[in-house]
């Protein structure tokens, strides 16, 4: 690959959504092999948190929404936590519980959670459903997401950061510096829906090269963490590069597609989820943002005239679900 979001060799794969993607001239992530797909239509959606207030409403929405819409598949909460919690224990969430990984050297990031947790899921429940999709707690579903992928084909997120590797921003030093032969790099998030024999090899490797990121972070150049000059962020985002370079080490190439939605980026609906991760201002001065106090019922309402769809569909189905699960 000559850049970061072309491949000049794509798979001989008949694409199952209508030829080459627009954003990445690939062949669509979720293509068939000629003959058919070999992925089964069973579907498993995990998440990973910690035992919080902040995180318990959230769940018990997610839950609520992902029900109401008739998601195909099974949702698993992925709680990092020394013992399950009393959601586990009520049965309210599905839930695997893993303990928070433990640094040797004390660096404490909760991030490192996330593959761990993924990894500890996969080891020790052996999950037989072939599409696994990974999102994050502040994910709401608003319509069903059925999406087979091949293995060796995942589909996921754009992220907020690009590759250029005619240049050499923050992105591609970081890459250059932790992302060993690489010869793609796909600038991807969550959602990710990948097959299941991709993550688990990706997912050991996704909290090894995490680590090995954060190990020398003595040495980071200001701009790698100094938002004001680069959104990189790397002292938060390690993982997100972890996940990146692992997929890329281990040669697993990913289709860039919309998965989400986010308001107030976006004022009309056109995929299953709603991101909610930044503050959602109203036009009569009122904002909700699930980092305040009450996020989970102190939710704006009635809803001012004129207010977009995305953020009609996100604060109408945070007030229903209040309503309904309290």
């Amino acid at each position: 690959d000559s850049t970061a979001l072309v491949n000049q060799q794509p798979r001989t794969y008949a694409a199952s959504c209508g030829g080459r993607h627009s954003k990445t001239r690939r062949l669509c992530g979720c293509g068939f092999q000629k003959g058919g797909s070999t992925s089964s239509r069973t579907f498993h959606t995990v998440y990973n948190v910690q035992a919080s207030r902040y995180f318990e409403w959230q769940v018990r929405y997610m839950k609520f929404w992902f029900e109401q819409i008739e998601n195909p598949g099974r949702l698993t909460r992925l709680l990092s936590a020394e013992q399950p919690d009393f959601l586990a224990i009520s049965g309210e969430v599905p839930t695997h519980t893993s303990t928070p990984y433990k640094h040797p050297k004390g660096d404490f990031y909760t991030p490192y959670n996330k593959p761990w947790a993924v990894d500890r899921w996969l080891q020790e429940t052996k999950p037989t459903e072939d599409i696994i999709m990974i999102v994050d707690p502040d994910c709401m579903f608003v319509k069903k997401m059925e999406i087979v992928v091949e293995e060796g084909s995942p589909i996921a997120q754009q992220a907020f950061y690009n590759f250029d590797f005619e240049k050499n921003e923050v992105p591609m030093q970081v890459a250059r510096k932790y992302c060993k032969n690489c010869t793609f790099l796909d600038p991807i998030a969550v959602p990710i829906v990948i097959h299941r024999h991709d993550i688990m090899k990706i997912a050991p490797r996704w909290l090894e090269k995490t680590i090995e990121i954060r190990s020398d972070m003595h040495t980071w150049p200001d701009e790698w963490t100094n938002r004001s000059k680069s959104p990189v962020g790397l002292s938060w985002t390690a993982e997100m590069f972890g996940y990146v370079f692992a997929a890329s080490e281990l040669g697993i190439r990913h289709e860039i597609w919309d998965l989400q939605n986010v308001p107030p980026v976006h004022k009309d609906l056109f995929t299953s989820i709603i991101h909610y991760h930044v503050e959602v201002p109203l036009n009569d001065g009122r904002q909700w943002w699930k980092h305040t106090d009450g996020a989970g019922y102190n939710i704006p309402w009635p809803l001012p005239p004129n207010t977009d769809q995305v953020t009609t569909i996100l604060l109408t189905k945070l007030h229903e679900a209040y309503e309904k699960v309290g």
